[in-house]
């Protein structure tokens, strides 16, 4: 990176790329006028150089957002029932709206702007107007202190500790939801244990957070396990963009919160299968409205949890749902939760079509960030943490091997940390065959296709890490 000494910038002058400090952390976007409370603030944190990415840099990834995907075709988001992204997701029965004493909302369309103007909704307005409270790193960047674990170290137990580690997290957020659909009072503390305790894990091992996210649900649990990988996910791309350790967790508990008000959508409505009539649609939009209320009955939550549950369905261009905001009203820490949001979504099964591959899934959040849908920074961010071909997927060889993905290169997006698990003829080797193999290094392998996890039935989450 290029280091430019703070006392060249001037109050008044435009910032022509971004700025950041030598750690990574983002403190000035490209385009952003720069004032003197600006140059105050980094000298009251004894800031006095930033830097500049030089291109090469940033070559490969602008490659791959640039990229013409034909083969995905074209993507249509101004007919919500068509859209994968905003189908209904499956959840406990409610209680109806009066558990909310909000039993003379009306259906559809009328209802959504009834609900939209509760005193609610107008006291987050306010607050959105008048501009947010701080959304952008601040303090040491958690990923400072982040290590990877090395290859070989992580044992049976270590392994069978983080699988069981998930699976009482899902019953803890089922225990959470369930309790907020019969409207009763949650303490907020059992979210944050279950954030912090995921948070430390990733510091010692960000990988295998990574790959436990594979672990998908049947359709009566999808909620709580959609909640959770979310979750998981904000956590990667909230570090990755260099937030600090209180505001990851802070965004990881709005994150597992974020589609709370799903609870109080009709079921007939979540579960159906065929097209949303107009009125239906309506219906599920509300829920990003209802979540303000819900999260009412949870205490000690974080400033940020509402914004979040408020606007993670919108989007940067003003194509999302449920006020229409652009980039600029939308709080940051939704942004980082809109991307794990739709990559969780597209990338497990529902009722009415079948997983998207994560390869599939992650170029898809490619294309929605050049149709500025999604946070272009940020999806660079979470390629930058998953890799184009996302950890855990699997994938072929030129020598046709079948290697699982168990860690990104940052700076090579299309040539991850492998694990050899299967040789030419598709037969999986054993533990003590498996080996590792860096794309970064070796000119000789290169991916030629991502395959279907069905395609190996019965392989275990954590074969190969």
């Amino acid at each position: 990176m290029k280091k430019i000494d703070l006392s060249t910038l001037s109050p008044g002058a435009v910032a022509h790329a971004d700025l950041y400090t030598e750690g990574g952390e983002l403190l000035v976007s490209r385009g952003v006028t720069i004032t003197e409370k600006h140059l105050n603030v980094l000298q009251r944190r004894n800031i006095f150089e930033v830097y500049v990415k030089l291109q090469e840099e940033d070559e490969e990834i602008h490659k791959i957002l640039t990229r013409d995907f034909e083969e995905l075709g074209e993507l249509h988001f101004d007919d919500p029932s068509h859209s994968v992204l905003n189908k209904p997701r499956t959840a406990p029965a409610p209680r109806a709206y009066e558990t909310l004493q909000l039993s003379k909302v009306k259906t559809g369309q009328e209802g959504l702007l009834q609900l939209l103007q509760s005193d609610k909704v107008r006291e987050f307005d306010a607050t959105i107007k008048d501009g947010f409270f701080p959304d952008r790193p601040v303090g040491p960047p958690l990923k400072s202190r982040a290590a990877q674990t090395p290859d070989g170290q992580r044992t049976d137990a270590y392994k069978a500790e983080v699988k069981t580690t998930y699976a009482e997290a899902i019953q803890n957020i089922k225990y959470i939801l369930t309790a907020l659909a019969d409207s009763k009072s949650v303490d907020g503390s059992i979210i944050r244990n279950i954030v912090e305790s995921f948070v430390r894990t990733w510091l010692a091992d960000r990988s295998i957070l990574l790959n436990v996210i594979n672990l998908k649900s049947t359709d009566e649990e999808y909620l709580y396990h959609h909640s959770l990988n979310v979750s998981l996910l904000s956590i990667n791309i909230a570090a990755a963009a260099g937030y600090s350790e209180k505001q990851v967790i802070d965004i990881g508990i709005g994150a597992a919160l974020h589609d709370v008000g799903m609870l109080l959508v009709p079921k007939e409505i979540r579960l159906k299968k065929g097209r949303l009539t107009k009125d239906e649609w309506y219906e599920v939009q509300k829920h990003s409205v209802l979540g303000l209320h819900i999260l009412e009955k949870v205490s000690k939550l974080p400033e940020s949890a509402p914004y979040i549950a408020y606007q993670t369905h919108e989007r940067e261009n003003g194509q999302g749902y449920p006020k229409q905001r652009n980039s600029r009203l939308i709080h940051k820490y939704s942004k980082v939760v809109q991307i794990a949001d739709v990559f969780e979504s597209l990338s497990s099964p529902r009722e009415y079509r079948n997983a998207y591959m994560p390869y599939r899934a992650m170029e898809i959040i490619i294309k929605m960030s050049r149709k500025d849908l999604l946070a272009s920074d940020l999806v660079k961010c979470f390629i930058a943490y998953m890799s184009l071909f996302p950890v855990g997927s699997l994938v072929e060889l030129n020598d046709h091997t079948v290697g699982k993905v168990v860690q990104a290169n940052e700076l090579h997006y299309t040539k991850p940390v492998l694990s050899i698990i299967a040789d030419s003829g598709g037969s999986l080797l054993s533990k003590d065959k498996i080996y590792q193999v860096d794309l970064s290094k070796n000119q000789n392998l290169q991916i030629i296709k991502a395959i279907e996890a069905t395609k190996m039935p019965g392989l275990d989450i954590m074969h190969g890490f």
